[in-house]
């Protein structure tokens, strides 16, 4: 009886410790593409040996809150997209704009933040540049992919659209004068000068940009479960406070 009784108490404890193991739900992992040189949106740390910036940040706390995991892929702004069609990864985290052409092949979340181009030029340019009108009969440099391109193309009298898919190469061609100026979001301009890395050349204060451009996150089309975690977060985010403070670590809060 004893022998018995000591059974089915073993038996229950082992059957208690499965059922226990079953409610246990792993963390997904979510693989994320970054562009390495795009600080403060996307930067590796090459201390650390991370993908980080305001937009890793928030996607981090993104991740906390859909329990999943984000590892990361560092993957130029241009093949992106690419890269999540074809399944290399599953979220976009970049300074991206949603814009119809893209979201023919992926799917964004609500805006994260919004801003607008800068320019900088070589020290000792003696032009000014205002606004875009003022680029007429320049060579002006940008980055592949970005929206900033493909409006400039649309501007009647500009001599050339030149595209870069390495931001030190256009840096180096605007501080040799083999184009007039150079293009990139506002934010990302700022930090490298503030970082000292823009020698020769420097950021145009006076420029007003053509517009605001909405940023958010991809992710596949059709990936509607992740695309829920991720708008339910931002939502809550955006409510309790927490995407502006991490914003406003960066400098990008609202003023």
């Amino acid at each position: 009886m004893f022998a018995v009784g000591k059974k089915l108490v073993v038996a229950s404890a082992a059957v208690a410790m499965m059922l226990m193991q079953s409610t246990i739900v792993q963390a997904e992992t979510i693989t994320a593409g970054s562009p390495p040189t795009s600080e403060p949106t996307t930067y590796l740390n090459t201390k650390t040996g991370k993908i980080e910036g305001f937009m890793p940040d928030i996607a981090a706390e993104i991740a906390r809150r859909g329990n999943f995991e984000l590892q990361y892929d560092a993957i130029i702004f241009s093949t992106l997209i690419q890269s999540v069609v074809s399944g290399k990864i599953d979220m976009i985290i970049a300074g991206m704009t949603p814009n119809a052409e893209r979201a023919k092949v992926i799917d964004f979340s609500q805006p994260v933040t919004a801003f607008g181009e800068g320019i900088f030029v070589r020290d000792g340019q003696e032009k000014e540049f205002k606004s875009s009108k003022d680029f007429i009969g320049e060579i002006v440099g940008v980055p592949s992919g970005t929206d900033y391109g493909l409006a400039l193309q649309k501007i009647e009298g500009i001599k050339e659209v030149k595209f870069y898919d390495n931001s030190a190469d256009l840096a180096r061609d605007v501080a040799l004068g083999r184009v007039a100026l150079g293009v990139n979001d506002y934010p990302i301009l700022k930090a490298a000068q503030a970082a000292g890395k823009m020698k020769g050349t420097h950021v145009v204060e006076e420029y007003q940009p053509m517009e605001k451009f909405d940023v958010a996150f991809g992710v596949k089309r059709g990936n509607k479960e992740l695309l829920t975690k991720i708008d339910t977060a931002l939502t809550d985010m955006k409510k309790d406070g927490t995407l502006e403070k991490i914003l406003s670590k960066w400098g990008l809060g609202s003023k």
